[in-house]
């Protein structure tokens, strides 16, 4: 049993892995696959450790293996032929599941090794766009179940911040001087994977980025534009900080400190599309996700 105390019912287990909630109960009862635990009112509760029965089993019967022969198997023996067929090719959703697979049990060998392999075969951009986002996106989803700890999350997301600051540190020196791409996180905000992310794709686009991280006071973004006379594009996401009823307060104040028709901004965050027209300031590009961001640059 996993020694995290935290627990999720079995819709849980179907949202996340995609395994519908009956054949769940089918592989229980029939194959004793697993062994929930059940609350006072006969309610099942699943660990951890039995999400990583669940992917492992869909992983391998996903490729043909046969559910009575999958259950016949040692946990050990699935987990190595997972592994196997993981570095053949897994598809997306076998990359997806071994990664979580990995954050469970704080293996790095084994995210580093599938990261790899999915980068040579498909490039970096696919990496991150087909599989970090969508991982997040899945680790997301265990976290509002509370059925991961937070060392867990901060494993993940450290090893894909590492994967995208070295990535950005080998494009080459941008050629471009003219203008200049500011990044940064409002004060209070520290979500920065997908400002990292817009980071190398402007520097593989060879422009030049200025990156300045979490929690930037906009008394420090007037500071550059003192320093820098030339053209200036803001570029930030608001995941937490300001919140939505603060937004058109903290847009406002942004042009009030950096007022020039040089100074344009491209701002992320999911509430973009609920702000009234005479709340977005001039030369200000909304949009509501990292994605929109992305299409920006690409134009």
């Amino acid at each position: 049993m996993s020694h995290i105390l935290l627990r999720f019912h079995i819709r849980d287990l179907e949202q996340f892995t995609g395994v519908k909630a009956h054949t769940i109960r089918v592989w229980e009862r029939r194959y004793g696959l697993l062994a929930p635990d059940r609350t006072d009112t006969n309610i099942r509760t699943y660990d951890l450790d039995e999400l990583k029965v669940i992917l492992n089993v869909a992983f391998l019967n996903q490729r043909g293996h046969k559910i009575s022969r999958i259950a016949a198997m040692t946990a050990d023996e699935r987990e190595k032929l997972v592994r196997t067929a993981a570095m053949e090719d897994p598809g997306v959703d076998g990359v997806l599941n071994t990664l979580v697979v990995a954050m469970l049990g704080f293996e790095e060998p084994i995210f580093d090794r599938i990261c790899d392999r999915y980068e040579q075969e498909h490039g970096f951009r696919a990496l991150v766009e087909q599989i970090f986002m969508m991982l997040l996106g899945r680790i997301g989803l265990l976290w509002q179940s509370s059925a991961i700890c937070p060392a867990q999350e901060h494993f993940v997301s450290n090893l894909i911040r590492q994967r995208l600051i070295g990535a950005t540190a080998n494009q080459p020196t941008p050629t471009n001087t003219d203008s200049l791409h500011v990044l940064f996180l409002p004060d209070q905000e520290v979500h920065e994977l997908g400002l990292l992310y817009v980071n190398y794709l402007l520097r593989s686009h060879g422009k030049r980025t200025l990156y300045l991280g979490q929690s930037v006071p906009v008394s420090d973004l007037a500071q550059v534009a003192k320093i820098h006379g030339g053209q200036l594009t803001y570029i930030a996401q608001f995941v937490v900080h300001p919140s939505a009823a603060d937004a058109p307060r903290y847009l406002l104040e942004l042009r009030r400190q950096l007022p020039e028709e040089r100074m344009h901004f491209l701002l992320a965050f999911a509430g973009s599309g609920d702000l009234a027209k005479k709340d977005v300031p001039s030369g200000m590009e909304l949009v509501t996700d990292v994605s929109g961001m992305i299409s920006a640059i690409d134009r």
